[in-house]
Parts: C-alpha cells; sequence; structure tokens
C-alpha cells in the first residue's frame, strides 16, 4: 500500500515573476505553509514540486529529502516508469507567476520513451 504524505516544497524567486500576494506562488506557497508570509517587495516566480537535486522537496513529517525517500521506496514509481527512468522521479512539477515575458524551455529526451 503507498502512502500519502504532505510535501515542504520550494519557491524560486526570480524577477519575471509577480510580486507579494499578486501572485499565485505567494499564495499558494503560504496557503500550503511553504512560507511563513508573503513579504510584498519580493518577487514569486515558481513552486516546485518534486525531487530535482537544486531544490529537493521535503517529506514534511520526517524532512527526508523525497529523492531519498524514494530511493528507500521506489516500488512507489511503478514498474515502467523504473524500467525507463530507473529509481528517480521523471518529472518537476512547477506552478508558475509570470510578471514578464519568458522563453519557452523543453527538456526533452533524445530517446523515445513512449510508444
Amino acid at each position: 500500500m503507498l502512502e500519502v504524505f504532505e510535501l515542504q516544497c520550494f519557491v524560486q524567486n526570480y524577477l519575471w515573476g509577480k510580486k507579494g500576494s499578486a501572485s499565485e506562488v505567494s499564495r499558494l506557497s503560504l496557503a500550503g505553509q511553504h512560507l511563513d508570509s508573503i513579504d510584498e517587495k519580493q518577487f514569486y516566480a515558481e513552486l516546485w514540486m518534486g525531487a530535482l537535486h537544486k531544490s529537493p522537496s521535503l517529506v514534511k513529517s520526517s524532512g527526508q529529502k523525497l529523492s531519498d525517500w524514494i530511493k528507500s521506496n521506489n516500488e512507489a514509481l511503478g514498474l515502467k516508469s523504473r524500467l525507463i527512468f530507473g529509481d528517480e522521479l521523471p518529472f518537476l512539477m512547477k506552478v508558475l507567476s509570470i510578471n514578464s515575458a519568458l522563453s519557452i524551455q523543453v527538456h526533452p529526451s533524445k530517446v523515445k520513451i513512449y510508444s
């Protein structure tokens, strides 16, 4: 049986984001307790949910990195995903609050993964 648990996620503050409470990222982050408060002078651009090494989500109850939890519970990824990507979460979910134009980023794989 798989566990369901809360994550502590990370906010990325880039100048192209929206400021303060005008940002959906800041409001969602405050509601999810990823922030203690909203700084009205701060830019809030991205809320990251995943196991990326740069800013991994944490399991709230233990403070353990999500990537470490996955290594110990790799069956949670499912067999097909593990066969293709190994014991790593194959995506990073982001919520964006965009105030100014930014380039589109796509990170395709050279290997066809779905048939």
